[in-house]
This record gives structure tokens, sequence and C-alpha cells, in this order.
């Protein structure tokens, strides 16, 4: 089979707070205080881009335009509202549609600002994808530096974060972390050629007061309370927005579905209803992805606990009856891989699940692979998980903060597939 695409060298990123532009075409030099290109609906037609801007700050207008072309259009619908906590910042949303598929679209905030730009998504996977996969993402500024750019040198096509994001806690006292948090995803998800990576976030225990649904005092399953208990998270995540759980279909080839691990929503009733009714409308997608933070299989935390138990009784046979090939699990600060899982035991055509949350954190110690069932591989590291996707074909390769290979698995069709085709080329036996 093929291999997962490799870089052959490092691309070089933004890295100051400014930057200086010498030819016509860019005269720009001012920057926002913070920039977050997500999706809510097709990736393919749609972008939508916050900017973060401080007091008096002339990067308030959105102009884009295709690249090459000559004139740049103004988007007059931008939505404005304070961050969160912190004095004098405020945040401008713009959704953009009717854009070209597969195509380099360009964007500034006035004619004092840099040139940026973003790729819209194909409508297929005739030529390969990579998304970067992870978790835990910064707990030290300079640990999720330095897996940003290691990530940044296969030059992903999105990049997908499973929660614990800035470990602010949804505290007031902590809005400092969130402002580090965007001010490095502006120094290091940027390309020297001002191309942003578009982000998915879902949510995890520390963007939340109190970790978990059941310990927010006067918690109910409302917009309000949700928002109540994680307000950075449902302030600058336009995707998946409340309820805090989303899908995003990518074509009919891949669809990316953000879960709530018992975080602002119980894993249990509506949400688990919902997954469901999401999956078996997609039973013809060839790649469908669910991310989600605490893990059903964990390579560091106890079997048995609360949410992973209820994960395996709710969701895990879902991924099972509607063709999910991998899912991506966060939480434990390590780096696992299980076998292939189906029915709690393990088969060639399972569910191989992945993760666990190490983008920017501390690995912790693992459990021994010898003494784990399910596990295939465990190890103490942080990593990053990129993935690549080409036709039905799935592979992936998990790098450390160094670059340096952890795991990988190379291109492949679905084993359902491979058995067929195996069947089909073995010689009948004779009467």
């Amino acid at each position: 089979m093929a291999s997962v695409w490799k870089p052959a060298m490092p691309t070089a990123l933004l890295l100051g707070t400014f930057i200086l532009y010498g030819t016509p075409e860019q005269p720009g030099t001012l920057e926002p205080a913070g920039l977050y290109l997500t999706w809510t609906e097709d990736p393919t037609s749609t972008i939508v881009i916050d900017w973060h801007v401080l007091a008096d700050s002339p990067l308030e207008a959105l102009d884009y335009r295709r690249r090459g072309a000559f004139r740049w259009r103004n988007t007059a619908a931008i939505e404005t509202f304070p961050s969160p906590f912190t004095e004098g910042r405020t945040i401008h949303r713009a959704h953009l549609s009717g854009l070209r598929s597969g195509t380099v679209y360009e964007f500034r905030f006035g004619t004092e600002s840099r040139i940026y730009s973003f790729r819209t998504m194909p409508e297929t996977a005739d030529e390969p994808i990579r998304i970067a996969f992870g978790g835990d993402v910064m707990v030290d500024r300079r640990m999720m530096e330095s897996m940003n750019r290691e990530v940044m040198r296969y030059d992903p096509d999105l990049i997908v974060w499973g929660g614990d994001l800035a470990y602010a806690d949804g505290r007031e006292d902590k809005a400092w972390r969130w402002v580090e948090y965007f001010t490095t995803i502006r120094n290091t998800l940027v390309t020297a050629d001002g191309r942003v990576v578009p982000i998915l976030s879902a949510i995890g225990n520390h963007e939340v007061r109190g970790g978990y649904h059941w310990a927010i005092s006067g918690y109910t399953q409302t917009d309000a309370s949700r928002a109540a208990a994680a307000p950075y998270y449902y302030t600058f995540f336009a995707m998946p927005g409340q309820p805090g759980y989303g899908v995003l279909d990518f074509g009919d080839y891949m669809t990316i579905i953000l879960l709530d691990t018992d975080h602002t929503n119980p894993i249990a009733g509506a949400q688990t209803e919902w997954l469901e009714r999401t999956l078996a409308a997609r039973e013809h997608f060839t790649h469908i992805f669910p991310v989600y933070h605490i893990p059903a299989w964990p390579s560091v935390r106890p079997f048995e606990g609360s949410s992973s138990t209820a994960l395996r009784l709710r969701w895990v046979p879902l991924f099972e009856r509607y063709g999910v090939r991998m899912a991506f699990e966060n939480h434990d600060h390590s780096y696992k891989r299980t076998v292939p899982l189906r029915g709690n035991a393990e088969v060639v055509d399972g569910i191989v699940y992945i993760g666990d949350g190490a983008w920017g954190v501390p690995p912790r110690e693992v459990k021994p692979v010898e003494s784990t069932w399910y596990l295939e591989r465990s190890e103490s590291m942080r990593n990053a998980v990129i993935v690549t996707i080409h036709g039905d074909l799935l592979g992936f390769v998990a790098i450390d903060p160094a670059g340096k290979t952890i795991d990988e698995m190379p291109l492949s069709p679905p084993v359902a597939k491979l058995m067929e085709d195996q069947a089909a080329t073995e010689p009948r036996p004779s009467r």
C-alpha cells in the first residue's frame, strides 16, 4: 500500500507580531490580535473568519477575493461581540459563502492589514487530503508552539482538536490563557505566505467551570446554562456552537462529528439520540471521524471510569453499526492506538481508537500494552496524528514535538474491501 505523505523539509512560519511588506500588492503591516478560521456549513463553499482586535484598532472591515482576481469584495455583515473577561478586546466574525471549491481565497481587514489566505475544501477526495488530530492543546505555550510547527510541515488542510484547549476552566481570572492561545495560533498556524489553517474544536473538561455538567451548580440542559458553564468556548467557536456537539460534512467523502463527553451535555439522552440520527444519515460517507475528549478506551485512567463506561455503552455500538473506521479520543495525555475493536473484542474489521490527547501538555505514564488487552500501542509521549485520506484509502502518521514518527499506518482501503478482494482472487475449490 502507498505510504502516508511526509514533508521533505520544514515550511517557514510566521513568528513575529508584525511583518513589513515591500511590494505594492501587499502594503499592509498590521495584524489582528487573534485569528481563527472554521466552518459551520459546507467547507467546499464557505468559511467563517474570526479576528480579535484591541481598542482603537483600525482592522474592522473584511475584504476578500479569489487569488488572481483584481477586485476586492467587501463583507458588510460582520458580527461583533466582546471577548469574555478581557477588557478592550473585541471579536469580529464574518461568514463567507458562495465560494468555489478547492480554491485559494485572499482576505484582509482593510487596507492597513496584512493579506491572508485560505483554501476551500475540494468536493471529492480524488487527491490526498490531510487532517491533523489531537487534543489537550495548551498547558504550556511553548509546548503548543513546538507541536504546531511540526504539524505545519505537513501542510494540513485542517486541524481538529478534541478539547482541553487553553486550560482556563471557564474562569474569569484565567482569561489571559485564551489570549496566549489565540496569539500562538496566529504566530504558528499561519504560513510565511499568509495561509491560515482552519480549525475545529470540541469541548473538554478544562473548558468548563467544574469540568462536568453534574458538578455545575444550577445546571440545566439549556443554551444559557451551557454558555454560563463554558463562557469562552461558546463565545470563541462558531462550530459546533450550541448545543455543544455538531457535525460537518465534506462533500460525501468525509464527516467529522464533534461530541461532548459529559462536560456541558450528558452522554446519555438527547446527545446519544442525536448521534444515532446523525450517523444513520451518513452511512454512505467514506470516512466518518468522531472526535471527543474522554476516551472510551483509556491509556492512562481507569477502564471503569463513569464517562468511559457510558461511552462504551452508548456511543461505541453506534460507531460499530454505522461504519466508523477510526475515532479520536483525548484527555489522558499520552499516545495510544487500540487494536481493531468490535463488540468489546479484537476483530480484524474493527474500529481503531487513536489519541490520547498530548498536543501541548506533559505526558503521563501509560498502561502497559502487555497487560491491557485493547491497546496495540501506548507511549508516554506528546503527539499529533496526521491523517491522510485519498478516495477510500485511509492512513496516518503520529509524530512527536521534534517531528519524529511515533507510529504510522500506510494508506489502505477498508478491511471489508480487502477481504472481498482477497475472496474474489482466491481459487475456488474443485468439486
